[in-house]
């Protein structure tokens, strides 16, 4: 049943996105640690917030997981964005440290770190971050789905139009019977 025109999952999810993402940004450096737990909070909450108002104008939970995956993915690549940089921008200083760790803990005699290894390795872990944040993200949407699934009206439908009557006219006449005659 649709009840609005529009696309209710994409229009919801980028804009929780977008505003979560940025404000994942502010909260990380502004607050650290506490920033980290309020993030989840708050993509917890404004994830399920969105699959529920999508949900609410056409009446589907699947609208609602849409929009719960947008979310996922649109604020944690714009999350990771600065952390990505900040690799980048500090590669030898990490390498060096990382290095050093290895060398301390005694179980990789020998190896060395080099830049390219180490930029694909956080690479590879921001994927993994990205992937399951969206993955929550789908969940959760899906729950706010199915709690404002609801909230849609339906749409006034109706009975029939005024200058049709509700049937058509019967058309087919049968023929009349035969008398039976044996061979």
């Amino acid at each position: 049943m649709q009840v609005r025109a529009g696309r209710p999952a994409l229009q919801n999810g980028m804009l929780f996105g977008v505003i979560l993402g940025i404000v994942e940004i502010a909260l990380s450096f502004l607050l650290g640690a506490v920033g980290f737990v309020i993030n989840v909070l708050l993509f917890l909450f404004l994830t399920g917030y969105a699959g529920y108002r999508a949900s609410g104008r056409t009446g589907k939970v699947s609208t609602g997981l849409v929009a719960g995956l947008f979310v996922g993915l649109v604020s944690s690549v714009i999350a990771c964005i600065p952390l990505l940089l900040y690799y980048l921008t500090n590669i030898d200083t990490f390498r060096a440290q990382l290095q050093q760790q290895m060398e301390a803990s005694n179980l990789y005699q020998g190896f060395t770190l080099t830049n390219n290894l180490v930029i694909v390795t956080v690479i590879l872990f921001l994927v993994v971050i990205v992937a399951g944040a969206t993955l929550v993200g789908l969940g959760v949407g899906s729950i706010g789905g199915a709690i404002g699934k609801g909230r849609a009206r339906p749409p006034s439908v109706p009975q029939f139009p005024s200058s049709m009557p509700p049937y058509p006219p019967q058309g087919y006449v049968p023929p009349p019977p035969q008398e039976y005659k044996p061979f």
